[in-house]
Formats: structure tokens, C-alpha cells, sequence
């Protein structure tokens, strides 16, 4: 028999301690939107745009980006398949079309609750949650599906 890993050790602690099972590190993530400005799919290449301001408008909305911290689980799965680039490339970039008057200043959002908040608030804005989320989104908010 092999010996027990450190993650699945800590999967059934937590599970006597909590009675629950812990949550998981990283269940994907999902592409949002304001329900104003609703578009049933976006090509990767259209998400590319909006996020590095050279596309400024989604359903005729000023586009507005919601990022995330650095690290956060979704936002880094969101990037890597859609950029495929490190996620601090990324912000940087965003800074720099920001800098040149290319694209709106980002809105920072650090939890799937402060994304959908965000993106409910008004038509334009896009931004990215867990998976999850999408369980419980408003009326106000709708995933977008990203195609190829």
C-alpha cells in the first residue's frame, strides 16, 4: 500500500474535524457578463480583444474589465487557456493599454461575489468566476460561452 498524500491526508482531517468536505482548489471558471449586454458566445479571440482594450465594446457597451488578483485560482485557468500567457503578463498589458488611453481602467474584484456585483452594476462590464458561481447568479448577470 503507498503511503497517504499530503492532500488526500488533509481532504479526510478536514473531514472529521468539519464533517464537510474541504473545498475544492480550483473548479474552472466561467466568462460573465451583464445581462444588458448578453451574448450567447464569444470566440476566443473576441475575449482576447476585450481584455487587452482592442475590442471597446460588447452588445454596444463600453467595455469594462473585472480583474482578479494574480493568484486567484479562476482568473489564472481563465488566462492560461484564453492567453496562454502568466497571469501577471496579462495585468501588465491591461496597465499598459490603460496608460495609453486604449481601455478603461480595470474594475478589481478579489471574490466571485465581488465579480457579480461588479458585472450586475452595469452594462459593459465582463469579468470571470468559479464555476460555482454560476449557481447563483442574479437576474443581472449571464455566462457567456467562449468558443474556439
Amino acid at each position: 500500500m503507498f503511503p497517504p498524500r499530503p492532500l488526500a491526508l488533509a481532504a479526510v482531517i478536514a473531514l472529521a474535524i468539519t464533517g464537510a468536505p474541504p473545498p475544492a482548489a480550483a473548479d474552472g471558471f466561467a466568462l460573465v457578463c451583464n445581462a444588458k449586454a448578453a451574448t450567447a458566445s464569444l470566440s476566443k479571440s473576441d475575449v482576447r480583444a476585450l481584455y487587452t482594450g482592442k475590442a471597446k465594446t460588447i452588445a454596444g457597451n463600453a467595455v469594462t474589465v473585472v480583474v482578479r488578483p494574480e493568484d486567484d485560482a479562476p482568473f489564472v485557468q481563465f488566462v492560461d487557456q484564453i492567453f496562454a500567457i502568466p497571469t501577471g503578463t496579462l495585468l501588465s498589458k491591461i496597465k499598459q493599454e490603460v496608460f495609453k488611453g486604449e481601455m478603461q481602467k480595470p474594475v478589481k474584484a478579489a471574490t466571485d461575489d465581488e465579480v457579480i456585483q461588479a458585472v450586475g452594476g452595469a452594462p459593459g462590464m465582463i469579468g470571470v468566476v468559479s464555476t460555482q458561481a454560476t449557481s447563483h447568479l442574479p437576474k443581472t448577470v449571464t455566462v457567456i460561452a467562449i468558443g474556439g
